[in-house]
């Protein structure tokens, strides 16, 4: 059967266009390569920020199957990383408002800084990811994590790098 989004003219024919087939091809096979790399990555940094890891497993399941939805769209977009963090960031958030308490460490990170902010250091001082990865990850420069990171260590000494990540 020819792919929902084959021409009508070639449906009749059963046959799609050589083009066609192969830009459907290379788009499932980045969306698959993407899932690959981002995905137990995504689940480290919700299971940080929720309660329950099956909470973290449904919200980055739920983000994916989201971004597979609107592959074609992110794909356009200036970072494709920031796309899906950003949707990711936001079902945690809404999560995390109804079931992690600010008095927890992370919980607290996210009442004292913006989101960007709390997120760099979750994935750098708490998980323990490269400024590198993390700004990949997040679809950031990583200039912005740097600095992140050095206005929340200038807040808490605790966070300065050589100390351990606090669980």
């Amino acid at each position: 059967m020819p792919s929902p989004s084959c021409p009508p003219s070639s449906r009749r024919s059963h046959r799609c266009p050589s083009s066609l087939v192969r830009a459907v091809t290379a788009a499932s096979l980045g969306y698959t390569a993407f899932v690959e790399r981002n995905r137990p990555r995504y689940l480290l940094y919700t299971a940080a920020r929720l309660p329950t890891a099956a909470d973290s497993a449904t919200l980055v399941a739920a983000a994916l199957a989201a971004a597979r939805n609107r592959w074609d769209f992110i794909l356009s977009q200036p970072s494709p990383a920031a796309e899906v963090w950003g949707d990711l960031r936001r079902r945690v958030v809404d999560r995390a408002a109804r079931t992690v308490s600010s008095a927890s460490e992370v919980g607290a990170l996210y009442e004292l800084f913006d989101e960007g902010l709390a997120d760099s250091v979750v994935l750098c001082r708490r998980l323990g990811f490269g400024i590198d990865e993390a700004a990949e990850l997040m679809g950031a420069e990583p200039a912005a994590v740097t600095a992140h990171l050095a206005v929340a260590e200038r807040a808490l000494p605790r966070l300065s790098p050589g100390r351990p990540p606090t669980r």
